[in-house]
Parts: structure tokens; C-alpha cells; sequence
């Protein structure tokens, strides 16, 4: 009898664990501005979302450069958005890399604002 219950217990904790990690029990917390970027308006077309989606810059890295200083160097008119979004901008423009690990010498697109 004991056999049977402590197997119920760890399939019911496998279960609750596989439920956690494939759905989820908690909320995304997104930031108020992402949300409201991150959905188009109903009269929006999609051109005008690929356009604001393609709004970058190539630049070569050089020694010392971080994401957030090239960006601020090329968007020097204009307030900038949170540090999460310009990280995720970039996320999006160059799939596959990460903010904190850009190399010296390859160039990357950053994201430009208005």
C-alpha cells in the first residue's frame, strides 16, 4: 500500500512540475510600454508595423562599445525607451546574439527611435 502511494505522490509532483514549465501558473509580467507597442492599433496596417519593425542601423563594434552607448550615440535627438525594450529590440533585429556578449569588429543592427 505504501508502494501505490508514495508512486501516486511522485507522478502527481511530476505532473505539477511538467504543468509549471510547459504552461506556466504565473503571469508574464510585461512592462506597461511593451504592451502597448507590442500590439498593433485596429486600423494599422501591417506596412507600417515592418516599417517601424526595420528602423535600424548597422555599426561595426568597437573596443568599448556597449549596446546601450551605440544606441544612445545614434539616437541622440529624442528620449529612449527602458533598457529591456532597447535589449529586446536588439534581441529581435540580430537573432541568435546576445547584448552582453557583442564582439569587437562585427557588426550588428541596432534598433533607432523617434
Amino acid at each position: 500500500m505504501k508502494r501505490i502511494g508514495i508512486t501516486l505522490f511522485v507522478l502527481l509532483i511530476g505532473y505539477s512540475l511538467f504543468y509549471d514549465i510547459t504552461v506556466g501558473t504565473l503571469p508574464l509580467l510585461k512592462p506597461k510600454a511593451q504592451e502597448a507597442t507590442a500590439k498593433p492599433a485596429m486600423g494599422s496596417s501591417t506596412s507600417e508595423q515592418k516599417q517601424a519593425d526595420a528602423a535600424y542601423k548597422k555599426i561595426e563594434v568597437k573596443s568599448g562599445d556597449t549596446v546601450l552607448s551605440i544606441v544612445e550615440a545614434i539616437n541622440k535627438e529624442g528620449t529612449l525607451p527602458s533598457v529591456d525594450m532597447i535589449t529586446n529590440d536588439f534581441k529581435k533585429l540580430n537573432t541568435n546574439e546576445s547584448p552582453s556578449k557583442i564582439r569587437i569588429g562585427k557588426t550588428y543592427k541596432f534598433p533607432l527611435y523617434k
